[in-house]
């Protein structure tokens, strides 16, 4: 139950989740679709745009922390092993982990290569991180590992929430949709 009684999801917890759900995907395929194209405005653009919806999937990653902190999470379904329970808390907690670190570390590697780093082309960004090619380097590898990390085990979470609705036939998926009312 969570810290108000319910036993869903509060409105804007659902509302991160898919907002952010959204951006992580589309930030995916950006970001596997970068390297592959030739220099150019739309490049530019898109980089652009990838770095500024990084900070913006940081944010929000934070308010979600914030809020699942405040608000508690429903309890897991009353059958579900204690294997797979486990199995829910470590990669809910790593999921977090990785939305906050992988922009972390794909906003400081672009500090330290490609400055000034501006948050909607306008806003000055720039971490305090040395200007250094290699350094920077070194970041965007890691930003890409955890990255890589960061989709596989989304893919995990999306098969997992299938599993839950379509074999297991529990309230787990149901109870993150938009629109459904919180239990009472």
């Amino acid at each position: 139950m969570n810290s108000d009684g319910s036993t869903g999801y509060a409105g804007v917890q659902k509302l991160l989740h898919w907002l952010m759900a959204a951006l992580v995907i589309v930030m995916i395929v950006v970001g596997l679709s970068l390297p592959r194209m030739g220099p150019g405005p739309l490049t530019n653009t898109l980089y652009e745009v990838h770095k500024s919806t990084g900070m913006l999937v940081l944010a929000l990653a934070l308010v979600r922390l914030a809020l699942r902190w405040r608000l508690g999470a429903p309890p897991l379904d009353p059958g579900l092993p204690a294997w797979q329970r486990r199995a829910a808390a470590a990669s809910h907690g790593l999921l977090y982990v990785l939305l906050i670190l992988v922009p972390i570390a794909g906003w400081a590697a672009t500090s330290a290569c490609c400055r000034p780093v501006n948050f909607l082309w306008t806003v000055p960004a720039t971490l305090p991180v040395p200007a250094d090619n290699a350094l920077a380097k070194q970041i965007f590898l890691l930003h890409f590992g955890m990255a890589f990390a960061l989709a596989g085990l989304v893919a995990v979470h999306v098969a997992a929430a299938l599993h839950h609705h379509l074999v297991r036939r529990d309230d787990t998926l149901r109870r993150m949709l938009p629109g459904r009312p919180d239990r009472p």
